[in-house]
C-alpha cells in the first residue's frame, strides 16, 4: 500500500510535497542492508491513513442536517527517501524516491528524517550538508508558542509538538573504538548511555564523530524546535549479513579454515538487524527525552564465540588465528569489516532494556542462535543444494558428465573409486592441522591478552578429542593398504554425502548404486535425523505421502537422478576410440562388463524402480553422438532440468568481477595478439618493399647487361647489314619511292639484278668501284689482245710512276 493513494488529486499532491508535514517520514538509503529492515517496521505508520479514511456509518435525517463546508483531505502518513541503487524506481510503503542531489531540500520538510552512516561513508557527506541547512533553517524560525486550550486555564503544548521537528541519527560504535576502560582495575566493566561523553573515536571514524557531536549539539540548542537523538549500534547481523557476511559464506561453502583475527578474544557489541529497526521505530513513535543511546545486545559475544559456531554449525570446524596484519591478504575483507571485528568494547543497553522494553528477536546468544540464522541466511541469499546422481552403463560418459556438472554447479564429486582417497586425504590434512594448532602463526601472548584469547579454548579440547582420535583411527585403516570391502566404501560413501560440505553445497555421485540392495543400504535412515536437511514446511503432508520417507534419510536423497542410455554397439564403439591417456579395456571385458549391467537393469530389478517410488522419476538422456566426447549436449538437457547455479549478493558481485576480469583478459590478450599481427604485418611489408626495391634493381641490371649482350651478339651482323646491304639496298629503295612502280618489290628486285648481275654484291669482300675498275680493266686488257699491243714495258713504266706517288687508300664504303 503507497500512501499517496490518499490524495485526491495531482494537485493536492504536488502542493502537499513542498510544505511541511509531521506525518512525513525520510529515510536514507531504503535498499540497503538497515534500509530495507527500517522500512519494513515503519511502514506500521501506514496503517494510521485506513483509520482516517473511515467514513461514519451513521445517518443522519430531518431537522437534525446541518450544512457544513467540507473539510479538506486530511494530510496521509508516508514515507520518502534515497535509494543507493539509481535503477530502482520505486518501492513498495514508499511514496516517492527522491534522487540524492536532491534530497536536502525534500529533507527539510519531513517532521521525521532517520539518517544511517554507519553503513555508507558517502553519506556522511549528506549528513553534514543536511545538519548545516537544518541549522540555518532553526536559527531563523521562531520557537512554536504554546497556546492554553483548557476551559480551566491549564497551558497545553499541543500546537508545539505538532510543528517540532524529529531527527534520528544512526551511527557506529567505532566512534567508541579508541576509549580507554573506564576503571584499569576492571577492564569488563561496561560502558553505559551516560559515558558517551568520554568516547573517544577510532581514527579512521573521525567525520562520524563530528556528525555525532553535530547532532547533540542541535538537540541542545534548539530542543523546543527539534528532537534529536544518535543511536548508536552495534555490528548488525541476520538475514543479508553485513560485516559477518564473509564468515557465513565461507562457512556455508566449508572453506577449509575460518580465520579468526588476532586470538579472538575481543568482545564485538552485537545487535540483530530486526532489532535495530525495532529500536528506530520505537524512537519514531515515542521520542523520548535522550541525547544519545547504544543499540547493543546484553550478551557480551567475543569474536571467538562469533566464527567458531558458524564453522561447528555448518561449516568444516576447522580455525586459525592470523595476525591482525595478515587479515588484508584476504580479498574479501576490508578496511571497515577488519575495524569492527578487531574492535574490543564491553557495553550495555540501559535505556533499550529498561526504559524501552524491547522485544527482543531472540533472547539466544549469537553462538546459541546460529542455526536460525544459517537458515534465514539460506533464505535471504536463496541458497539451495543440488544432489545429483549419475546411472548408467559402463564407458557411456557417467565421469565426464559428473565432473562437468560439478565444475559448473560448484558441486563436490564422490565415486566409489575415489571416496577412500577423498577421506583419507581431508583427514591427514585435518590431523596435521590439530598438531600444529590455531594459534601456530601466533607469537608468544602477553598477560591478559592470552587470558582472553584462551578463554573459550580449554572448552573445546575435551569435545574435540574424541574427534580428533576417530579421525586417526580412521586415517591409520585407509593408510594401511588393505583393500575396502563394499560395506566399508558404502560406509565411506555415505559419510562423504552427510559431510557438510556435501549437505551445504550439493553432491554428484558418479555410478552407484548399481542394484536395489545398495540403494536400500545407501539411503537408509539409521540413526541419522533429516531435521538439519529439511526445509521449513508449515502444511501438513498429504496422506499418502505420510509413510512414504520413513525408512529412508531424506536429506541425501538425490534431486535429480540421470540415466544415460546407449547401445551396446555405440558402447563398445567409443571404447575402441578412447583417446590417448583414458584407459581402454579389450573387447572381451567390455562385453563383460556391459553383460553384467544389462543383467541388473532389467525392468524389474533395476535400481531406478527405487527412486521412481520415491517419486523422483529419472532424466532419461539418450547418448549417440560419437562426436560429442565431452558431454556437452547431456549435461545442457540435465542443467535445465537443474535451473542456473547458485549465485547471491556479494559472491555474484566477487564472481561476476571475476568473468569481467577475464572478459577483459581475453580481450588485452586479443589486442595484444593483434598489435603482434599487425606488426609483423608491417615487418613483412618492409620487407617486401625493401626486397621489391632489390629485385628491381638486380632487375635493371640484368636487362642493362641482357642489352649490351644482344647488343655484343649483333654487332657482326650490324656491320655487315651498314657494310654490305644498306649501300646497294638505300639507292634501291630510293628509286622505288621516287617511280613508285605498280609492283615494287619485282621493280626492286629487278633494279638490284640490274645493279649486280653477278649476284656478289651481298658478299662480305665485294666491293662495287673494285669490280668496276676490274670491269674496265679486263675490257681494256682484251682491247689490247685485240690490237697486239705489248703491255710489260707499258707496266714498267706504270709502276715506276705509281711508286713516285703516295699510295692510294679505297674506301670500302665509297659506295655509300
Amino acid at each position: 500500500m503507497k500512501s499517496v493513494a490518499s490524495f485526491s488529486s495531482d494537485k493536492s499532491v504536488s502542493d502537499t510535497e513542498s510544505i511541511f508535514s509531521v506525518k512525513r517520514y525520510f529515510v536514507n538509503n531504503l535498499d540497503s542492508y538497515h534500509g530495507e529492515f527500517i522500512l519494513r517496521e515503519l511502514a506500521k505508520v501506514l496503517e494510521g491513513n485506513v483509520a482516517s479514511t473511515k467514513v461514519s456509518s451513521r445517518t443522519v435525517v430531518g431537522e437534525d442536517v446541518q450544512l457544513h463546508s467540507p473539510t479538506p483531505p486530511e494530510q496521509p502518513f508516508e514515507i520518502i527517501g534515497t535509494v543507493s541503487d539509481p535503477k530502482i524506481k520505486s518501492l513498495d510503503n514508499v511514496a516517492r524516491i527522491i534522487p540524492k542531489n536532491e534530497c536536502v531540500p525534500v529533507m527539510l520538510t519531513c517532521g521525521t528524517v532517520i539518517l544511517d552512516i554507519s553503513y555508507d561513508r558517502d553519506e556522511l557527506r549528506l549528513a553534514m550538508e543536511y545538519l548545516k541547512v537544518l541549522k540555518t533553517l532553526l536559527e531563523k524560525q521562531k520557537p512554536p508558542k504554546s497556546v492554553d486550550k483548557d476551559e480551566t486555564g491549564a497551558t497545553t503544548t499541543i500546537d508545539a509538538e505538532a510543528k517540532k521537528r524529529y531527527l534520528i541519527l544512526i551511527s557506529t560504535v567505532m566512534t567508541w573504538g579508541s576509549t580507554k576502560p573506564l576503571d584499569p582495575d576492571s577492564p569488563d566493566m561496561p560502558f553505559i548511555e551516560m559515558d558517551f561523553r568520554k568516547r573517544k573515536c577510532h581514527p579512521n571514524y573521525k567525520m562520524h564523530y563530528d556528525v555525532e557531536n553535530e547532532v547533540i549539539g542541535i538537540a541542545r540548542t534548539y530542543r523546543s524546535q527539534i528532537g534529536a537523538i544518535v543511536v548508536c549500534s552495534g555490528v548488525t547481523y541476520g538475514g543479508r549479513e553485513d560485516v559477518l557476511f564473509y564468515w557465513f559464506q565461507k562457512s556455508w561453502e566449508c572453506e577449509r579454515i575460518l580465520p579468526i583475527l588476532g586470538r579472538g578474544g575481543n568482545a564485538v557489541p552485537l545487535i540483530n538487524v530486526a532489532d535495530l529497526a525495532k529500536i528506530v521505530y520505537n524512537l519514531a513513535m515515542d521520542f523520548p527525552k535522550k541525547l544519545y543511546i547504544l543499540a547493543v545486545e546484553q550478551n557480551v559475544t567475543r569474536q571467538r564465540e562469533i566464527v567458531k559456531p558458524l564453522g561447528r554449525s555448518v561449516g568444516s570446524g576447522m580455525f586459525k588465528c592470523i595476525p591482525p596484519e595478515d587479515a588484508f591478504l584476504i580479498p574479501e575483507i576490508d578496511q571497515r569489516i577488519f575495524d569492527l571485528m578487531t574492535l574490543n568494547l564491553n557495553m550495555e543497553p540501559t535505556y533499550i532494556v529498561e526504559t524501552m522494553a524491547l522485544q527482543w528477536t531472540s533472547e539466544l546468544t549469537f553462538a546459541e542462535n546460529v542455526s536460525t540464522l544459517i537458515k534465514d541466511f539460506k533464505k535471504e541469499r536463496g541458497l539451495k543444494s543440488f544432489k545429483i546422481l549419475i546411472y548408467g552403463p559402463p564407458i557411456v560418459g557417467k565421469t565426464t558428465l559428473a565432473k562437468l556438472i560439478c565444475e559448473a554447479y560448484g558441486l563436490i564429486y564422490i565415486s566409489p573409486e575415489t571416496v577412500a582417497q577423498d577421506i583419507l586425504d581431508d583427514l591427514a590434512w585435518r590431523i596435521q592441522h590439530w598438531e600444529a594448532g590455531e594459534m601456530s602463526a601466533m607469537g608468544i601472548p602477553m598477560g591478559e591478552e592470552d587470558e582472553a584469547g584462551n578463554a573459550d579454548a580449554d572448552d573445546d579440547v575435551g569435545d574435540e578429542e574424541g574427534v580428533q582420535e576417530a579421525a586417526r583411527q580412521t586415517l591409520a585403516v585407509l593408510q594401511s593398504g588393505r583393500l575396502l570391502n563394499d560395506e566399508e566404501i558404502l560406509g565411506y560413501l555415505r559419510q562423504r554425502m552427510l559431510c557438510r560440505e556435501g549437505l551445504n553445497r550439493g553432491w554428484v555421485l558418479d555410478g552407484f548404486p548399481t542394484n536395489l540392495l545398495q540403494c536400500s543400504a545407501l539411503f537408509d535412515k539409521g540413526e541419522e535425523q533429516d531435521s538439519e536437511g529439511e526445509d521449513d514446511v508449515d502444511h501438513e503432508p498429504f496422506d499418502e505421502d505420510t509413510d512414504l520417507f520413513s525408512n529412508v534419510l531424506k536429506k541425501i536423497l538425490p534431486d535429480v537422478v540421470v540415466s544415460l542410455d546407449a547401445t551396446d554397439d555405440f558402447i563398445c564403439e567409443k571404447a575402441m576410440r578412447q583417446p590417448e591417456g583414458d584407459p581402454r579395456l579389450d573387447e572381451e571385458a567390455i562385453l563383460k562388463r556391459l553383460g553384467e549391467f544389462r543383467a541388473g537393469d532389467s525392468r524389474e530389478i533395476t535400481p531406478l524402480n527405487f527412486f521412481d517410488e520415491l517419486d523422483i522419476h529419472p532424466l532419461v538422456v539418450t547418448v549417440k553422438d560419437h562426436q560429442d566426447y565431452g558431454m556437452k549436449t547431456s549435461y545442457s538437457n540435465v542443467a535445465l532440468r537443474m535451473g542456473r547455479a547458485c549465485r547471491y549478493g556479494k559472491l555474484a558481485a566477487l564472481i561476476e568481477a571475476a568473468e569481467k576480469k577475464e572478459r577483459e583478459e581475453k580481450k588485452s590478450l586479443k589486442a595484444k595478439e593483434a598489435k603482434a599481427l599487425e606488426e609483423l604485418e608491417r615487418k613483412l611489408k618492409e620487407e617486401r618493399e625493401e626486397k621489391m626495391e632489390y629485385w628491381t634493381e638486380l632487375y635493371a641490371l640484368l636487362r642493362e647487361e641482357e642489352e649490351a649482350a644482344l647488343a655484343a651478339a649483333g654487332e657482326p651482323m650490324r656491320n655487315y647489314l651498314v657494310n654490305h646491304i644498306f649501300p646497294t639496298l638505300t639507292p634501291a629503295l630510293l628509286e622505288v619511292a621516287k617511280l613508285r612502280p605498280e609492283d615494287p618489290i619485282d621493280f626492286l628486285a629487278e633494279h638490284l639484278f640490274k645493279l649486280n648481275p653477278s649476284g656478289k654484291m651481298l658478299e662480305p669482300g665485294y666491293n662495287l668501284q673494285a669490280e668496276k675498275l676490274l670491269g674496265k680493266i679486263k675490257i681494256l686488257d682484251e682491247a689490247i689482245k685485240d690490237l697486239d699491243i705489248q703491255i710489260e714495258p707499258l707496266l714498267s713504266e706504270f709502276d715506276q710512276e705509281t711508286s713516285e706517288q703516295p699510295p692510294m687508300k679505297v674506301n670500302i664504303m665509297s659506295g655509300l
